[in-house]
């Protein structure tokens, strides 16, 4: 065979090749490509408001989704509130100090933190894990406000709008999954009164109300009312107690030499869930690092909660809450 038909025969099936390939079906991918990010919804905000006796009655505590109670020192609480849409212009404090416990909160949640002051460690964990955050210099102030009719330190307040604006400066978007809301399912055990010490000076008593589907919250300075709200009782939908050790972290907290505290908040623990007037043993997960808190039922799955304001108790592991 000459050379110049030998090319000539070796273009031809070189043709016939390249026609077959056109003519192919594509192969299926043996997996989908992942989906790509959404922008997501804006971050929530997480505020530090102040629980001590001097400092009642808060303000703004019943539109927040979620508010978390725990121990600080000296026998007293505070309240980490959360505000996944926060609007409008009603107040929201008395704001206080962070805590490394709230830190755990802001970085499960991806959100933005507002408080006033912390103590030298715990600004050091802030300024390490550069979470949004927004105390009361922050952009000359702009996003609190204080209220002269009530004494330092127990009048620093934001607002819904205040703290919006917060959230879109900090620009930060979240884009994890929440439980569905809805009626609890299954049949829980009927409690209608709830009561316990979370600490050696806060006695603290839930009472559930049939006619309204909610639970009223009081201390030992009486029934827990929203001064923003005309002073009315606070309305809680959900009541959880979180059963987690805490311990001292090694530094001090505040002017009166007391030692700083951190909560085991991470893998799962036992929980005691109080919804509609029944009782559900659940389990607490925070296995996950940048997923909010989730109360598991005995089949593993999400509980599903009524809409409205949820309350978060941290308590010491194996409290058992004396109930009716």
């Amino acid at each position: 065979m000459s050379a110049r038909r030998a090319l000539l025969c070796a273009l031809v099936i070189l043709v016939a090749a390249c026609g077959n390939q056109s003519s192919a079906k594509p192969r299926a991918s043996a997996s989908p490509p992942a989906p790509t990010p959404t922008p997501g919804r804006p971050a929530p905000v997480l505020v530090q408001v102040e629980n001590d006796p001097a400092a009642r009655p808060p303000s703004g505590l019943q539109n927040a989704d979620i508010v978390y109670e725990y121990l600080t020192e000296g026998g007293i609480t505070r309240f980490t509130a959360v505000y996944r849409n926060p609007s409008g212009p009603q107040k929201i404090g008395p704001v206080r100090s962070a805590r490394l416990v709230a830190l755990r909160l802001v970085k499960s949640y991806q959100g933005v933190l507002m408080y006033s002051g912390a103590s030298d460690h715990v600004l050091e964990q802030i300024y390490a894990a550069k979470p949004p955050n927004f105390d009361d210099r922050a952009d000359g102030g702009r996003y609190f406000a204080r209220d002269s009719s009530r004494p330092a330190p127990h009048n620093l307040y934001t607002t819904g709008d205040q703290a919006k604006a917060a959230v879109d400066k900090a620009g930060t978007r979240v884009t994890y999954n929440l439980p569905a809301r809805g009626e609890p399912a299954g049949q829980g055990d009927p409690v209608q009164k709830i009561s316990f010490n979370q600490t050696f000076a806060h006695p603290v008593s839930y009472a559930y109300s049939a006619a309204d589907k909610n639970y009223t919250y009081a201390t030992d300075t009486g029934p827990e009312v929203d001064a923003a709200n005309a002073n009315q009782l606070l309305k809680i939908s959900n009541v959880v107690l979180v059963q987690v050790a805490h311990h001292g972290a090694g530094y001090t907290e505040d002017v009166r030499g007391e030692e700083g505290l951190d909560f085991d908040l991470q893998g799962q623990g036992a929980a005691d869930v109080y919804t509609r007037g029944m009782h559900f043993t659940a389990t607490w997960d925070l296995s996950l690092p940048g997923q909010p808190l989730r109360l598991l039922g005995a089949d593993g799955q999400d509980l599903t909660l009524p809409e409205g304001l949820t309350w978060v108790d941290l308590v010491d592991p194996g409290l058992k809450a004396q109930t009716a």
